[in-house]
């Protein structure tokens, strides 16, 4: 019987979700970032208005944009334990109303006194607004009237309320960017982990011992094969442990051998090793299909103290990976 065995890096069995849902979350990220910088600034100027006034803005010429919205923003200047009532009103060229939104902004301040401790209290919400997409591109003028301006006991008070008006053209509205970058992620990072348990598992033992194997029919060229070895062992174990694996072919004969190095993590409590833990992975192709057998010593073997063997077939990946592959004729 002739052993072909070769050793080299390989992206045959690269699984492209999530290389897929990586790039979207990519793609939505460089979105989000650019969408700080779009908008153009076409109105910005503070109203003094009157109460029961109203205050326009000279028309502003709107162009219509594939991406983004018109964005209008109020912002009421008002004093602390002030209340005001304004529309925001959005009008096209023959003064119909295309869009509009009533705000109640209000500023209060106090003092509180508790277990014999002081101190003052501010709180408010001034701010107002609403986005828009025009149908076409026209003039539109803002009209902003204020319907009632008093002090927290309802008090009216006689006095112009200045507002903060401004206005952008072609705005993105980031938060359904940030809701899509989030769900993208998310997905991109499921569909890395679940790469790593992709396949069908032929082979799950487990023994009290630092010498595992087993056998069953497995293989074939676009058959892909990740073996997992863990290793939990006590105290005294060392750095590296050595990893010796054998596959047999289904007459008994070896047809590899080689020792893998495997680091061990230390898991310590209060300072004091308590035990250590190792993990191997190696991926191999094997043909034809048929019996084989992978047999695994751990050495040195006094501190090994459980092993794990697990075979997936059909395995995939999200990078280059060493693949081992063995034909036999």
């Amino acid at each position: 019987m002739s052993v072909q065995l070769q050793s080299k890096p390989s992206r045959r069995f690269v699984d492209p979700w999530p290389i897929v849902t990586g790039g979207i979350a990519l793609a939505m990220l460089l979105a989000l970032l650019s969408s700080a910088f779009m908008g153009k600034l076409v109105a910005s100027t503070t109203l003094n208005i009157d109460p029961e006034d109203t205050e326009e803005l000279p028309p502003v010429q709107v162009k219509q944009t594939a991406i983004g919205a018109l964005r209008i923003e109020a912002e009421a200047r008002i004093p602390q334990n002030r209340w005001v009532t304004f529309e925001i009103q959005v009008l096209d060229s023959q003064d119909n109303v295309l869009a509009s939104a009533i705000k109640q902004a209000w500023s209060e301040s106090g003092t509180w006194s508790e277990e014999g401790e002081t101190g003052t209290w501010e709180e408010s919400d001034l701010n107002s607004g609403f986005d828009i997409r025009p149908q076409q591109a026209e003039p539109l003028t803002l009209a902003i009237h204020v319907l009632e301006y008093t002090d927290p006991t309802g008090q009216e008070i006689d006095e112009p309320v200045p507002i903060r008006v401004m206005v952008r053209n072609g705005v993105v509205d980031g938060r359904y960017l940030w809701a899509g970058l989030i769900g993208t992620s998310l997905l991109a990072l499921f569909s890395r982990v679940a790469v790593s348990s992709t396949g069908t598992k032929i082979i799950d033992k487990t023994i009290p011992d630092s010498d595992i194997g087993d056998r069953i029919v497995m293989g074939g060229s676009d058959r892909l094969l990740r073996v997992m070895l863990e290793i939990e062992a006590d105290e005294t174990s060392p750095k590296t442990l050595q990893a010796h694996v054998y596959v047999k072919d289904s007459q008994g004969e070896q047809i590899y051998a080689h020792s893998h190095p495997v680091s061990v993590n230390y898991k310590r409590d209060e300072g004091k090793i308590e035990g250590a833990t190792g993990n191997l992975t190696l991926f191999f192709v094997l043909e034809p299909r048929r019996s084989y057998g992978f047999y695994i010593e751990v050495s040195p073997d006094g501190p090994v103290d459980k092993t794990q063997l697990v075979v997936l077939e059909g395995a995939k990946t999200f990078g280059s990976i060493d693949v081992i592959h063995i034909k036999t004729n």
